[in-house]
Formats: structure tokens, sequence, C-alpha cells
């Protein structure tokens, strides 16, 4: 097995009993993305000089200690993200030859746990709907999905082992459902978003992706400091299901898949009851989209004025409507906000979590949309956390994800969770050489 076939786990172990250098990683990292970055175009920008220089540094310090379980793992930042000496672009001309003179906060931390940047991935125009020209790995004619449209194809193609996305809308969980692996949108303000070009303040949150749940609690662990044994879940969850609004707007084959998803962990121990959704959820995708619009438009307000006619046809729509929504409609907007916090809260808190399709439908044909935010801007808006797990594929091949959600700072609950029910899919594929597809 090449060391870019290995999971963020196994290499992160070999790293740690020295079988595997961070050098040996990064060079095979580097040879995957020559190979297949000109089918998928998932990056903007990869300094392969950089990258080697960082990781015989971390080379080097390996005699002084492991930081932590991203030590020495490279990894793939999405082109939101200010990285210092590093061209961020945010998927704009505007900023097409912008070099910020700091890193992210968010990457900062990660740099002190002894993880390297491998380079930018692909966005949707400033984090919106404007596609990425970046193709999905289980089929180059279908999208990733948006806007962590890079980071998705990315660790799905192996060209990562983890990336950083963000979610303002479904920016994680759709797009790393449509490419088959594990999507983690944390809870609203655990991780800092300064030095992140803003999309909505209220509404954006830091996320990433990996291939296995479990590589996703040794990224969560190097990015809060703190460590939790990695045990398999003992007890099966008591589980609320969601349907009403989400069995309404899933496509057939999403539901149908879903609900195979749902037989499987009930009939290995799981404790699956009904959720019923309350009212105040009717009003979630209106409440979404005044915030974002509004929160868009005074952004790009300054930009805009001078520079309106680059912005490409969506966002531009997108960022005129938010100017002229009255304050006072969002004022009502954040009110209503806060009762559906409440409402959803109080749901979710008689359940160990609650579940759903990760998006409305499997990876949508061509690169003209990116799909639909639908099934998780309910949780933008909340802030709840969530988790998407690869549960099956479609009759064509494409993957499906289970979603699961949580009341807020239960990540390390739902990351066991997430383990259990990852474990009772059986999932375990990944996409075929993308160059053939």
């Amino acid at each position: 097995m090449k060391p870019y076939e290995l999971s963020l786990a196994e290499a992160s172990s070999r790293i740690k009993n020295g079988s595997l250098s961070p050098i040996d990683l990064a060079e095979s990292l580097l040879e995957r993305i020559d190979e297949i970055e000109p089918t998928l175009e998932a990056w903007v920008t990869v300094n392969g000089d950089q990258v080697r220089k960082e990781a015989e540094k971390i080379t080097r310090m390996l005699g002084e200690g492991v930081r932590s379980g991203i030590h020495g793992i490279p990894v793939g930042v999405k082109d939101i993200y200010f990285t210092k000496g590093m061209k961020t672009t945010m998927g704009s001309p505007i900023f097409r030859n912008y070099v910020p003179g700091v890193d992210a906060d968010i990457l900062v931390t990660m740099k002190q746990a002894g993880g390297i940047v491998l380079g930018k991935t692909e966005t949707t125009e400033f984090a919106v709907h404007d596609p990425a020209p970046t193709r999905n790995p289980w089929n180059t004619g279908h999208t990733p999905g948006g806007s962590s449209s890079g980071s998705s194809a990315a660790v799905a193609s192996g060209m990562c082992q983890v990336a950083f996305g963000s979610q303002t809308g479904g920016s994680v969980i759709r797009p790393a459902s449509y490419c088959g692996i594990v999507g983690v949108k944390p809870t609203y303000d655990l991780f800092s978003r300064g030095s992140i070009f803003p999309l909505s303040w209220s509404l954006d949150h830091v996320g990433y992706m990996t291939r296995t749940t479990q590589d996703a609690h040794i990224m969560l662990e190097a990015l809060t400091g703190k460590e939790k044994e990695w045990h398999p879940r003992i007890h099966a969850p008591k589980v609320g299901l969601l349907a009403g609004y989400f069995k309404e707007n899933a496509v057939e084959e999403v539901w149908q898949g879903f609900e195979r998803s749902v037989a499987k962990i009930w009939g290995e121990g799981a404790d699956v009851e009904m959720a019923m959704l309350p009212e105040s959820f009717k009003l979630v995708p209106d409440v979404h989209k005044v915030i974002m619009s509004v929160e868009t438009a005074a952004v790009h307000e300054d930009i805009f004025k001078t520079r309106g006619d680059e912005y490409r046809s969506y966002l531009r729509g997108f960022i005129s409507s938010g100017l002229l929504v009255p304050a006072t409609a969002y004022l009502r907007a954040q009110r209503l906000r806060g009762q559906i916090i409440q409402d959803m809260r109080n749901l979710i808190g008689q359940f160990d979590c609650v579940i759903c399709p990760s998006a409305t439908d499997s990876a949508p044909e061509g690169l003209e949309w990116t799909g639909s935010p639908a099934f998780n801007s309910p949780w933008s808006l909340t802030g709840f956390p969530s988790i998407t797990v690869p549960s099956s594929l479609t009759e064509n091949g494409l993957p499906l994800g289970l979603q699961i959600i949580g009341i807020p700072y239960s990540e390390w609950e739902l990351l066991e969770i997430a383990a259990w029910c990852e474990d009772k899919l059986g999932f375990g594929t990944r996409p075929i050489d993308p160059r053939g597809s």
C-alpha cells in the first residue's frame, strides 16, 4: 500500500513508530496530485517545494516527540482560509493574486500540532453557489458538491488524508456525502474563524473532511488540544429519526437509501424513534436565507460598489437582493432563529442524536450546480454539530450519506455514534481511478 492510500490514523501510527517519515508521506501525496489533479482540478495552489521543506523540518522535530496525531500530516486547506505567503483567491478573479501576511487562526493551531499545509483547495466563488471546476472522483461527469469542492474531492481521491472546509449552508456535509467520505461540522463557535474570508458572520463554521471517523477523531484532538481515548462504542445509541421536511424534500432514491440505513442500524440494536419536528422548523429556509443574504451583502458591500461586474451571476444577484432587505426583516429573522434553536435543542435533547439524509440527492450530473444545502442549513442556522458518514451507493454508483446531529458541544459523543454507525453500515468502498470515470 502506498502512503497516500493510508488513512490518517494509519499514517499517524506509522509516523509515530518510525516506519513512515513525513517526507515520504508528502512525496507520495504530491505524486498522487500530479497523477490525477489534471482530471479532478481540486487544487488552486500546491507548492511542492515548500511542502517538502516543511516535511523535512517536521521530520527533524520527531526526535523531540510527536505533538499530536496530525504531526507530519499534510492537510488540504480551502481557499478562503488565509495562508501566510501563499496565494488565497476566494475562488474569485478579484483576489487572483492576493497573498495574505497571516495564517488563519485555525491553521496556526494546526501547525502548532505539527500539521503541514499541503495546498489550497478549490472553492465556489466566495464560498457561495457559482461552481468551482472540480469534478467528483466517483464520476467525473458529476459535481463533488460545494462550496468545499476541492477539499472533498482531494480527500476522497487520495490526494490528502484530511482537508479543511467551511459551512454556511451545506458546504462541508453535502460535498463529503457526495464524495463518500466523513465530514464534520462542529458547533458554531468551537473553532475560531479569524482570518477566514467571511460569507455570513453568524452562520459560518470551520469544518473538515476525512476518510474515516477515527481520522475525524484524531483531527478533533489536534485542533482542540484535548486527548480522548479512541474506543468503539459499546452501547447502541438512542436515535431520533427526522422525517417530515426531510422526507418531503429528498429524492426517492435518497429516502429509500436512508430507510435501508435506518433498518441496518435498528437491526444492530439502535433504539430508533420518530422525532417530530417543531412547528418553528418550517421557518428554517426563509430565516436562513434572510440572514445569509443580508450578512453576505454587508461583507461585500464596499467591494461590490466598485467591482460588481467582476462577480459571477448568482453571487451578484444574491448580494443585490441582500442589500434591499430591511433591517427590521433581518432582526425578525434573528429573533425567530432563537426560537428555532430552543425548539430543536429541546427535541434533540431527548435522544443521543437525531439522523436524516446528508443531502437531498446524490451528486448532480454536470458542473453547473453543486446541489441543494436544504438538509444541512438547519444545522448551520442553529449552530448544532453534525457529521456525515457514507452509508450506501445509488444504482449508478454514487455515494449517499447518513447525517448525525447533536446538541452543541457534543462532538466527541457524536463521533462515537458516527463510528458505531460507520461500522454497522459497512460502506468501506473507495472510488476507482477517476481518470477512467
